[in-house]
């Protein structure tokens, strides 16, 4: 069975669930199908919407993002099998403002040799859970964050990653001491060098790498 015809055999049942659907090619993230819902928000006949090509994802999609959520999703395949669904939030532009959605992906289609080409999204908008999408805004600042700083990350030692840690939940230095079997002077130490290579000045600034990194 083709992609086409895959789509051709589900859209019907697709149109009657409450969120939007999607399915896109691996390759460009180009659009091939999205239910009336979702044309509709956009303002699009899916023609229009697929005529965007690989256009679509920076023309309503955070910049980077996208990229980021297949690249999870391929290491999720590699790690669990193709069955295997990757849930994330993000934000959708609509009528010039970005709105949040909670969205599950996961591969929608496979050609010969294993091969997975198309991708099935199913987005729920969340503009009825205030806590979420501050939750979520925090989570996008925080990978935001993470990107732009991976290389100076990328430069910890294991033993300071340790440090970062204990240092963004907040422990003094006795404390990290006694956690790592080390002296408060090797603390120092890694503290010391942790400010260096990440270029911050104080304790708040090494929380913020904490909490992007997901060590608190």
């Amino acid at each position: 069975m083709t992609v086409e015809e895959k789509i051709s055999t589900f859209s019907e049942e697709f149109e009657k669930l409450p969120g939007i659907t999607v399915i896109n090619e691996i390759e460009g993230f180009k659009p091939l199908f999205m239910t009336s819902n979702g044309l509709e928000l956009l303002g699009l006949t899916l023609n229009e919407l697929i005529a965007t090509k690989e256009n679509y994802q920076h023309i309503y999609f955070k910049s980077n993002y996208i990229r980021d959520y297949l690249e999870s999703l391929e290491s999720l395949i590699e790690l669990e099998g193709l069955d295997e669904t990757y849930t994330f939030f993000h934000q959708v532009k609509i009528k010039g403002s970005f709105q949040w959605y909670a969205a599950s992906i996961k591969i929608f289609h496979i050609e010969a040799h294993f091969q997975p080409t198309h991708t099935i999204t199913y987005a729920v908008p969340l503009k009825d859970f205030e806590w979420t999408i501050k939750r979520a805004e925090r989570l996008m600042e925080e990978t935001d964050f993470a990107r732009k700083n991976l290389e100076k990350y990328g430069k910890l030692t294991p033993r300071e990653i340790e440090t970062l840690g204990l240092a963004g939940k907040g422990m003094r230095t006795n404390e990290m001491a006694e956690r790592l079997n080390i002296s408060s002077d090797t603390v120092n130490s890694h503290l010391k060098s942790l400010r260096k290579k990440l270029e911050v000045a104080n304790s708040f600034e090494l929380q913020e790498y904490a909490r992007a990194y997901d060590l608190m």
